[in-house]
């Protein structure tokens, strides 16, 4: 009882930093977000946007999952911390090149002439810089120190708030049209920042890397992460990337801006997962229903939440123009189409972290890597039918697939383990 009452105070605990630190990150990417759509307007936000998702798609490769991977080791054993932390910088510096590489020969074939340039600095800043962030904040959460996770990813909105202050101040006093290539140029400096500063506190705070050989066994498990965070990135950005490279730049500016939107609303649903996601995998070592028993507990808080931010993203829609400009009017009608994505995102958030913690990954990643080909399949349909309207409806059927497909894979997880349970107490 008293191990149960510990786990339930550090979990509401880990929750509030990480809430708390979403809170001020919420706050400063609504600052980001105005200052971005007023300065850049919806066809250069697009050809912005569009490029970001074909960079973040690919990006999930460049660590091999290695921050899934720090989480795990470190939340199971605390003295695993240097050589995991080693592996992982040594695999993320490899896949940044790797990934530029191949980011740079595949632009020329899905994106036109003049979105191109913007390749390296975006690749640079969200591949190598942002990833290196991503893994010192998965290095603080394994440790147990959400408080330096829910730092940095405050600090990652406030300096990207305050490129976007400079960017808009320049435009203002100098009269200068502001493109997606000029803010390319400024955007990789706030990832510079908050990398130097993140890499400097988990020196401080857990100690310096140890560079040793890697184990296959972290490669293995950390392969079937990137596959599924690569699938996550794809089914959630690659219709930006799809219509940014057909030339809809008005279409893809209206509906990221939307899209960003839902994800801000959904970051608190994330957030609880993410601070969960220790006591997942200790619970998840006891068994999947184990697993379940806290997911359970979980969406009895996602759900209503999920819901109310629905209704209420549906009834202030008409507000972007106001706050973004009117090139953005056709955002109202796309935030009305993707308003219930946070909630479906809640059940299968719910359901896929209990998978994560108590079984393969490999079955996460399966469901994952199937959405992602049932969306990159739809938006191809779709999209030069319906433009964004078609991109709206392949998100909204890959999110529910997904969740029913995490349901059953947890179900049938209980079932097998159920099944041991009799045969072992049999014998």
């Amino acid at each position: 009882m008293r191990v149960i009452v510990a786990e339930n105070i550090s979990l509401r605990r880990h929750t509030l930093w990480m809430a708390s630190g979403q809170g001020i990150s919420l706050a400063f990417q609504a600052i980001y977000f105005l200052l971005i759509g007023r300065t850049l307007g919806s066809y250069e936000y697009g050809a912005f946007a569009g490029v970001v998702a074909l960079i973040n798609a690919l990006s999930q490769f460049s660590s091999l999952g290695m921050e899934m991977i720090l989480v795990r080791n470190i939340s199971r054993s605390r003295e695993s911390f240097r050589t995991t932390w080693g592996n992982a910088l040594q695999i993320s510096t490899c896949g940044f090149f790797l990934v530029l590489a191949f980011a740079l020969l595949l632009g020329r074939f899905v994106l036109k002439a003049e979105l191109r340039p913007l390749i390296p600095y975006i690749a640079l800043s969200d591949a190598l810089l942002g990833k290196l962030v991503i893994l010192s904040s998965r290095a603080f959460q394994g440790a147990g120190e959400i408080g330096e996770t829910a730092r940095l990813t405050a600090l990652t909105s406030i300096l990207r708030t305050v490129a976007a202050l400079g960017l808009y101040l320049f435009a203002r006093v100098t009269h200068v049209h502001a493109t997606a290539f000029l803010w390319t140029k400024i955007y990789w400096l706030s990832s510079l920042v908050t990398a130097v500063v993140a890499f400097r506190l988990v020196a401080a705070r857990l100690g310096w890397p140890r560079f040793e050989m890697i184990r296959l066994h972290d490669l293995t498990d950390g392969l079937s992460f990137s596959l599924s965070s690569s699938s996550v990135s794809i089914y959630n950005d690659i219709d930006k990337s799809i219509l940014a490279g057909r030339g809809d730049l008005y279409a893809a500016g209206i509906y990221s801006a939307a899209y960003r939107i839902i994800d801000v609303a959904s970051v608190p649903i994330y957030a609880i997962y993410t601070a969960a996601s220790p006591h997942f995998f200790r619970e998840g070592e006891r068994g999947i229903a184990h697993a379940s028993i806290l997911a359970n507990r979980l969406l009895g808080k996602t759900v209503p939440y999920g819901i109310a931010i629905a209704l209420a993203l549906f009834a202030a829609s008409p507000l972007l123009p106001y706050c973004f400009g009117a090139s953005f009017a056709g955002a109202v009608e796309a935030m009305r189409w993707l308003c219930l994505l946070p909630l479906i995102r809640g059940l299968h958030y719910a359901w896929g972290t209990t998978i994560t913690g108590s079984a393969s990954q490999w079955y996460r990643t399966a469901t994952q890597a199937g959405a992602a080909i049932f969306n990159l399949l739809l938006n191809l349909v779709l999209i030069p039918k319906w433009s964004w309207r078609g991109a709206a409806a392949a998100s909204l059927l890959t999110d529910g697939s997904l969740a029913a497909a995490a349901w059953v894979i947890v179900k049938y997880l209980q079932l097998r383990e159920d099944d041991r349970s009799v045969l072992t107490e049999t014998a």
